[in-house]
């Protein structure tokens, strides 16, 4: 039995007890887990122990717990002889059929194939939360015109984006949001990450009815453009000088962090969703649309126009060997073709 919670330390939700719900768990992963029971550890009431599981890890703890017991569960049936109707005993199941029903569901096939076909099953490990901090003043690059530098690494898109969209980047359409004309329609009904895609969308539509100019970056070009994966975030971008209007439309705190010169970003939380809200283009001394709207394109989801950021922008700007540039060039080919 896990060490319970002391009492003296729960002042605050935070992220370290989001950690110690999971060391938890997994020491307690054979016992007993329900809501309530987890909660009394740590004296949190089930709401605020369950919003900030899900703020901080994006599933649910019961979510967590099933996960984790199927994925045993199936590593266990590949190395022992064990009976399944004992399996689904040990990992919490009444019976045999609902264990094999969420065993399918999770797995794809039923339990008793393991042994029979030997399929690749599913593993979700033990999540754990790792947080860093980088930055600081590193040095002086000259001391005519001192210009500060930090440690900090940049992601892809930032780094393709250090020349702040200047006359030296192609521009690939979109220059305005009076372009009426679009290539991409997409229904969610079609897309296999509806809820995603359905986060997506209300947001987009939150903005817009606050006459709120933005639009989708990052990686979340990709999957705007209907080339699907599990998204970790939406990154969006918004004119330079909005910051306080989008603080105050997320109703968060504080101020943009500045990253390099000519882009900052706050992230933020939507559904449970993360949002990374980035502000390009100060050294430009141009706050126009056309520069917000520079290298992107409308697309259409279920009837409602979004600008994205056009995928041969983010061809010219990414890294060849990243994970989904080949999917963007293949996508990008079958276009050209059709």
């Amino acid at each position: 039995m896990a060490k319970k919670f002391e009492k003296g330390n729960s002042n605050g939700a935070s992220i370290d007890i989001v950690q110690r719900i999971i060391d938890y768990i997994e020491e307690d992963i054979y016992e007993e887990l329900v809501p309530n029971i987890i909660a009394a550890q740590f004296y949190m009431s089930i709401s605020t122990m369950n919003s900030l599981f899900k703020s901080v890890c994006n599933l649910t703890i019961m979510e967590y717990v099933r996960n984790r017991r199927l994925s045993l569960a199936g590593q266990e049936l590949m190395r022992s002889n064990i009976h399944i109707i004992e399996l689904a005993f040990k990992y919490g199941y009444e019976t045999p059929e609902a264990f094999a029903k969420a065993f399918s569901r999770f797995h794809g096939f039923p339990p008793s194939f393991i042994r029979r076909t030997y399929p690749k099953i599913k593993e979700f490990n033990p999540m754990q939360i790792i947080l860093e901090i980088r930055g600081g003043w590193d040095n002086i690059i000259s001391d005519e015109q001192p210009t500060l530098r930090t440690n900090q690494k940049h992601t892809e898109q930032e780094k393709g984006l250090l020349n702040c969209y200047d006359e030296n980047t192609k521009i690939n359409g979109g220059l305005t949001m009076d372009k009426k004309s679009y290539e991409y329609r997409i229904s969610i009904n079609d897309m296999k990450q509806k809820k995603d895609w359905g986060i997506l969308l209300r947001l987009a539509k939150r903005l817009d009815d606050s006459g709120i100019k933005f639009k989708v970056d990052g990686k979340t070009m990709i999957f705007a453009h209907g080339l699907e994966f599990k998204l970790e975030k939406i990154c969006l971008t918004f004119k330079w000088n909005e910051e306080q209007k989008i603080l105050n439309f997320f109703g968060k705190d504080g101020k943009a962090e500045e990253s390099f010169s000519g882009f900052k970003y706050f992230d933020t939380m939507f559904e449970g969703m993360k949002v990374r809200c980035m502000f390009y283009g100060e050294c430009q001394g141009d706050d126009t649309e056309e520069l917000l709207f520079r290298n992107a394109e409308p697309v259409e989801v279920d009837g409602k126009i979004i600008y994205v950021q056009t995928l041969e922008f983010y061809i010219e700007n990414a890294e060849p060997d990243h994970k989904y540039y080949k999917m963007v060039e293949d996508w990008l080919k079958l276009r050209v073709m059709s």
